[in-house]
C-alpha cells in the first residue's frame, strides 16, 4: 500500500454562486484555485461513526471519486474530482467542465427536442426516465441531428457502457449522460463522464459487504448474477456483464478490443488503497470496502471481460 493520497479541506473556500441540479444529493459550487469547481455531499449521512453500520452511506463520494478516476486510467474523459472535507462532511469535489457560455444537456432534454421522425421512433418503443430502451438510443444517436454531428459519439457510448458495467455503476439513466453546447449551440460535444457516485455498491454497510464476501453464492449473485443497469433490451432490463459477453453488438464488441488491454488491475489497487481510513477524524474508506471494491473489479476482469476480449480475438 502506498502513502495515503492528500485530501483537501474545502471549508474555506469562496461560494462560487452557481447551482447544480441532479438527484444525487447536495452540493454547492466554490471556487478552487481559481476555478468553478462543485462539492458532492453524501446523501445521508446522520449518526455517523466509525462503528455505525451507516458509515457507507457517505461513500458515495468516494465512489465518485474512484469511479472517475477509473474512466481516466482508461483513457475516456470524464469529470476532474478531488476527495476532501467540508466541515464535518467527507465530500468530493468536481470541477466544473463548463465553460462561461456553454450549456448541458442531457440525453432527455436531446430526446424530447420534436421532430416527426424521432416521434415515429419513440411511439414504437417503450422506454422512462431511468429504464432507457437501448434500442431507443442507438437509434437516436443516429438520427438526431444534434447527436449526429458529434464524431464517433456511439463509440463513446459504448465506452461508458462498458466502463460503468465494470465499476458496477447501475444508475446511467437518461439524465445523468449528456452534451456540451458551445458558443450558443454553433458546436457540440459529448459531455466528460459524470455522476459516477453509484459505483459500487455504495450504500451497503461494511457488515453487508463481509456477509457477500464469505459466501460463493452471495458473491457470485453480487458480482454477477444480479447485476443491473439503466437500459432495456426487447423491454427486459439488461445484465451488462451477460450483454458483454453475448458480443452480439460489433460496436461493443470493438471497444472491448481497445478499452480490456488498458485494465491495469494493479494501478486500480493502488488508486483505492492510497484513499485514507479516515481522515480528520471523519471515517472516508473502510478496509472492508477497499477490500470488496478490490474483489468485485478483479472478479468482472478474469471472468468476464478478459475472456470476452479473447474470445473476440479468436472470432
Amino acid at each position: 500500500m502506498g502513502k495515503d493520497m492528500k485530501m483537501i479541506d474545502f471549508t474555506l473556500c469562496e461560494a462560487n454562486n452557481r447551482y447544480y441540479g441532479g438527484h444525487a444529493g447536495a452540493k454547492k459550487g466554490i471556487i478552487y484555485n481559481g476555478e468553478n469547481w462543485f462539492l458532492k455531499f453524501p446523501k445521508n449521512t446522520k449518526n455517523i461513526n466509525k462503528n455505525s453500520q451507516l458509515r457507507s452511506y457517505a461513500s458515495s463520494p468516494i465512489c465518485e471519486y474512484i469511479g472517475s478516476h477509473i474512466y481516466n486510467l482508461l483513457g475516456i474523459t470524464t469529470h476532474e474530482t478531488i476527495l476532501g472535507i467540508y466541515e464535518t462532511k467527507v465530500v468530493v469535489a468536481c470541477r466544473d467542465f463548463l465553460n462561461d457560455g456553454d450549456l448541458l444537456y442531457d440525453y432527455n432534454a436531446i430526446k424530447n427536442d420534436f421532430s416527426l421522425e424521432q416521434e415515429e421512433i419513440l411511439e414504437s418503443i417503450s422506454s422512462s426516465d431511468y429504464n432507457v430502451e437501448l434500442e431507443e438510443v442507438l437509434k437516436l444517436l443516429e438520427i438526431n441531428q444534434t447527436f449526429a454531428s458529434i464524431k464517433n459519439i456511439k463509440k463513446q457510448f459504448w465506452q461508458m457502457f462498458l466502463v460503468d458495467a465494470f465499476i458496477n455503476n447501475n444508475d446511467r439513466n437518461s439524465g445523468n449522460w449528456g452534451i456540451i453546447s458551445h458558443k450558443n449551440n454553433k458546436s457540440f460535444t459529448l459531455a466528460p463522464v459524470y455522476d459516477n457516485g453509484a459505483s459500487f455498491n455504495s450504500k451497503l454497510p461494511d457488515k453487508k459487504l463481509e456477509e457477500i464476501l464469505e459466501n460463493k453464492v452471495s458473491m457470485l449473485n453480487s458480482f454477477y448474477n444480479s447485476r443491473i443497469c439503466a437500459f432495456t433490451y426487447q423491454d427486459k432490463q439488461i445484465n451488462p456483464l451477460k450483454y458483454i459477453e453475448s458480443m452480439q453488438n460489433e460496436e461493443l464488441n470493438k471497444v472491448i478490443l481497445e478499452i480490456v488491454p488498458k485494465i491495469n488491475l494493479d494501478d486500480i489497487a493502488k488508486l483505492i488503497n492510497d484513499i485514507p481510513n479516515e481522515y480528520a477524524n471523519l471515517p472516508v474508506l473502510s478496509n472492508s470496502q477497499k477490500n470488496f471494491y478490490l474483489k468485485s473489479l478483479t472478479y468482472i476482469y478474469d471472468k468476464v471481460l478478459y475472456p470476452t476480449y479473447k474470445n473476440l480475438l479468436a472470432k
